[in-house]
């Protein structure tokens, strides 16, 4: 009988902790060595190899986004595979080092950055499926065109005139719009309410319902492929990048102290709206429709400054001025290059004149997108940009070549440190810049604005008109990046049922957005935003928020600034050159708490908003001035904005009265959440 017992025993011990150990063994390569000579020497072997492939891949995709012909695309795929190829070789290897005996910590960070990202993992078959489905959802994405309007102006026809299936016989010859400039400017400049709903309930339906069924292999495979790497779910292998095991309330909590803010700004555009489509869009106290919003993923609304603005224009044209003053896209760049030999920092070389696209070339060329590149061999640095003479472009030039400062800063580095120590740092420095440069200090330093500009207080309609442009530009999108994010973190975790719900749901509370139409189980509205389908972070845009004010405020006090925030410019300040180039130079060598502790000179290591709030708190004044006697600061929910997304019955017509409980606690918590985030 003893002898069954303790048999017995020994096959629940083998059933419960043999088959965890199977599955702990697949989360990575079994370490066999722990040698620390091979694991410098792979290291460095790695580094050439890396900078090497990276230079390959570069090229390539250099040469599609500058002629996108077939055989340049096919080179591009070509290099991009064998890039995945040695990534998943690198990783085996590096996996197979016993990390815990290695006493050099810089020897073990490396490992850890060559293992713990990325989905090789999986295995080989599943990695090119997962590759695979990816590239099915972008090539559906990217391939995308809708059909205009019929010839009848707009406003002759019914809403329900505005429906993709509505076309004659032969029209759809003419389906041709692509986002990218056609919607994207329809969005951004129309004014007919029925007009602005068909582009956007087009582009929706065509985007996401075709991949919705591949999205969620996608979730499958990118879960499995996380827990081999040693994390619960995908999302918690993207969120593992910020260097915060509480990143997800972090997050939460920053956006709690902005969302005051985020209301007042709310209901001022929401006044608007009202005023120019009128109540039957539009509930004086309620959420904002998606589609009037100047944006077709109403993540920013600074299109709709004409619309929110309270009275006529007070900042003068300084596009006109750039035109007038003889400004080309040369010598935009050219004064770029002037702004960081001001604060210290070197020159562009001869080779980034020599190589770099500064205009739309010729037909060929690919999107307009501006993009600066690094093509890993310390030397070769690019920006890609259609650029115009408009005041966008000219900030614009500056961004980019801050992404090059960046690249230079950082060359001495390792490979693996080429690069910021999040996916956040390099877009919020580059922010950091364009708030020095787009201010009306600047500009008038520049003699591109002529109107007085007072630094003293900073409460002249100019600087008020400036704030609500990049208020419009920066909250909302730091609420729609949330809000995404968030989604997705819950549909790794939980799956993907009622998935196109939860993204409404998670929109209407952080961003007090709503659909302009009802959308059902069969619709897959995240699909029309291309960071979900190609399996992009996106969480990185709201950190980079955070974190560009943060970086302007120190550059600010750097560089002895007297008055409000907004009003600083740091041009010409050597001390703000030397801060931002001590930074820099570091790449991912150091991690995000210790770059930030670094830039801040000792005072904090974490992300703040304060310098974010300290910014806008002229505005903020000016908002709650102008919200007074509003019936609500913020927005109300009530079931008609709910039911838009929660619809009462199944897509068989059959009633969902099972579950009607579920959704009145849906409809109460977010209808809490207009007054406390949860």
């Amino acid at each position: 009988m003893g002898a069954r017992i303790i048999l017995v025993l020994c096959l629940a011990y083998v059933l419960i902790y043999g088959t965890s150990a199977q599955i702990s063994d697949l989360r990575y390569t079994e370490t066999t060595n722990d040698n620390l000579g091979d694991a410098i020497q792979f290291l460095r072997d790695f580094d050439r190899e890396a900078a090497e492939m990276c230079n390959r891949v570069a090229s390539s995709e250099w040469k599609y986004a500058t002629n996108s012909t077939e055989f340049n695309k096919r080179r591009m795929r070509e290099q991009q595979n064998l890039a995945s190829k040695f990534e998943c070789l690198s990783w085996r290897r590096a996996a197979s080092f016993d990390s815990s005996t290695i006493v050099d910590s810089g020897i073990r960070r490396q490992l850890g950055r060559i293992v713990q990202p990325g989905r090789c993992g999986l295995g080989e078959d599943k990695y090119a499926e997962l590759a695979h489905v990816i590239s099915l959802m972008k090539e559906n994405y990217n391939n995308a065109k809708i059909c205009p309007i019929q010839g009848t102006h707009p406003t002759s026809l019914g809403a329900d005139s505005f429906k993709p299936s509505n076309y004659v016989t032969g029209y759809t010859a003419y389906c041709d719009l692509k986002l990218e400039p056609d919607v994207a400017q329809i969005i951004e400049t129309s004014r007919v309410e029925p007009e602005l709903r068909y582009y956007w309930l087009s582009w929706h339906e065509k985007t996401g319902p075709p991949v919705k069924n591949t999205f969620m292999r996608y979730l499958d495979l990118a879960n499995q492929a996380a827990e081999r790497h040693g994390f619960s779910d995908a999302g918690d292998q993207m969120r593992s990048v910020y260097d915060d095991s509480d990143f997800f309330f972090t997050v939460s909590d920053l956006w709690t102290k902005v969302q005051p803010l985020y209301k007042q700004l709310v209901t001022l555009v929401r006044k608007g709206l009202v005023r120019q489509y009128g109540e039957h869009v539009i509930r004086r106290d309620g959420p904002l429709p998606a589609h009037l919003l100047g944006n077709i993923w109403a993540q920013n609304w600074r299109n709709i400054l004409d619309i929110v603005r309270t009275g006529p224009p007070e900042t003068p044209d300084i596009t006109g001025e750039l035109v007038r003053q003889g400004y080309t896209p040369l010598k935009m760049f050219q004064t770029a290059e002037e702004f960081f030999t001001s604060i210290g920092l070197p020159p562009m070389a001869p080779e980034f004149w020599r190589n770099s696209v500064l205009q739309q070339a010729n037909e060929m060329f690919g999107h307009c997108t501006a993009s600066a590149w690094d093509f890993c061999n310390k030397v070769d640095f690019r920006i890609k940009q259609c650029t115009q003479v408009n005041l966008e472009d000219f900030v614009n030039a500056h961004h980019e070549m801050t992404h090059v400062q960046y690249y230079m800063q950082y060359t001495s580095q390792p490979f693996l440190y080429r690069e910021g120590p999040n996916p956040a740092f390099h877009e919020a420095i580059a922010n950091a810049i364009s708030l020095s440069v787009g201010g009306p200090n600047h500009l008038q330093k520049l003699g591109l604005l002529n109107t007085p500009v007072s630094v003293v207080n900073g409460n002249t309609m100019v600087n008020i008109e400036y704030l609500l442009g990049v208020a419009l530009d920066k909250l909302p999108f730091m609420a729609f990046s949330l809000a995404l994010e968030k989604w997705r973190w819950y549909v790794f975790e939980k799956g993907p049922v009622g998935m196109n719900a939860r993204w409404w749901e998670l929109r209407l509370r952080y961003q007090g957005i709503i659909p302009p139409v009802a959308r059902g189980f069969e619709h897959f509205d995240p699909g029309a935003k291309y960071h979900v389908i190609s399996d992009q972070d996106y969480i990185r845009y709201f950190v980079a928020t955070v974190l560009q004010f943060q970086v302007f405020s120190e550059l600010c006090q750097a560089s002895h600034h007297v008055g409000p925030l907004h009003t600083c410019d740091f041009y010409r300040s050597r001390e703000a050159g030397r801060i931002l180039s001590d930074v820099m130079q570091q790449g991912a060598s150091l991690t995000t708490t210790q770059l930030i502790k670094l830039l801040t000179r000792g005072k904090t290591s974490r992300l703040s908003v304060e310098p974010l709030l300290d910014f806008f708190r002229p505005l903020e004044a000016w908002l709650e001035l102008q919200n007074r006697g509003e019936l609500i600061i913020g927005w109300s929910s009530k079931m008609e904005d709910i039911a838009l997304f929660q619809p009462l019955v199944d897509r068989n017509g059959r009633s969902l009265a099972r579950n009607m409980t579920s959704n009145i606690l849906s409809s109460i918590l977010i209808f809490l959440s207009t007054y406390f985030l949860l």
